[in-house]
């Protein structure tokens, strides 16, 4: 019999003692989960109060997305970023049924002005993996203590399912990675995605026009500022979501070297306020771009629907 005491925090560990134990790289220790590349571990942080049990299994349920939502207005741009990050992350773990390493939380939250303010006074490890096991009938996903998904069970087939039953856009499909006469096709993580076209709401993070009228919502595409194959990343941070003349400008526009440095200092700074070591980096990565251009052109101009 499982119940929530069992994953009640005792100690305070530092994310760092927690991120070097699962092998896992940082830029910055205020993230709200992590991942180490490209299969895991997957790190995520849940308060002690968000998590439940039934008697029988120990739980919590991904309302990341929808906090974010309700808390657009009040809270800073950088917490409803790392909020869709973890939304994003889930989703990942979701369709690739992989197991989650949860940090469990315990704390207060005060509020300053309109601001939530969390403090936790404890923080540890759960040594049990917990997975992203299925959607409630709200279509939240739902994280199970040491269950994982029943065999045979596909994430992404059962979303599939469940859009074409309400007449949705289906759930993206699932990236392919394959090798053709030398030309590399990079796996693309959907749920990163799916996090910087939430980011956008619709607007284009180029020209501020709103993306085109689809069943769907506001057509908007997903640029990566730095190439995945000039050693860019597949990551929200490294990515803006815009319309397609301006997708295609940052392709093969005569401008699109100052457009990308744009994208770095307009776009990606203000979404991750305060991480000077990422701005730096990837102002490093355009430089190489831009004063290596008979390596890079082509890969500049290779049409990816990135």
């Amino acid at each position: 019999m499982a119940k929530k005491q069992d994953v009640k925090p005792t100690k305070k560990q530092l994310v760092r003692e927690i991120t070097d134990e699962l092998g896992i790289e940082v830029s910055s220790i205020y993230d709200w989960c992590f991942k180490k590349a490209p299969a895991g571990p997957y790190l995520t942080f849940q308060w002690y109060d968000s998590i439940f049990d039934d008697g029988e299994i120990v739980y919590f349920v991904d309302e990341f997305t929808e906090w974010a939502e309700k808390n657009r207005s009040t809270a800073l741009p950088v917490q409803i970023n790392r909020a869709y990050a973890v939304a994003s992350l889930i989703l990942d773990a979701y369709y690739k049924g992989a197991p989650l390493r949860v940090a469990v939380l315990d704390g207060i939250t005060t509020m300053v002005g309109l601001r939530e303010r969390d403090e936790a006074h404890l923080r540890e490890l759960d040594p049990l993996p917990w997975y992203p096991h299925h959607r409630d009938e709200m279509g939240r996903i739902v994280v199970y203590r040491n269950v994982p998904q029943p065999s045979g069970f596909d994430a992404y087939l059962d979303d599939q399912a469940r859009a074409e039953a309400k007449g949705q856009e289906a759930a993206p499909k699932k990236p392919i990675v394959t090798d053709t006469d030398g030309t590399a096709i990079y796996e693309r993580d959907s749920s990163q995605v799916v996090a910087v076209k939430q980011r956008a709401n619709g607007i284009c993070e180029r020209c501020e026009q709103e993306g085109f009228k689809t069943p769907q919502g506001r057509y908007l595409e997903a640029h990566h500022v730095i190439p995945l194959n000039c050693d860019g990343d597949d990551k929200e941070w490294n990515m803006v979501a815009i319309c397609p003349n301006d997708h295609r400008e940052a392709h093969y526009g005569a401008n699109r070297d100052e457009l990308r440095d744009w994208f770095i200092t307009e776009v990606i700074a203000k979404h991750f306020p305060g991480d000077d070591e990422l701005i730096d980096r990837l102002s490093e990565k355009s430089w190489r771009i831009r004063n290596n251009p008979q390596q890079f052109t082509r890969k500049m101009e290779d049409w990816v629907k990135d």
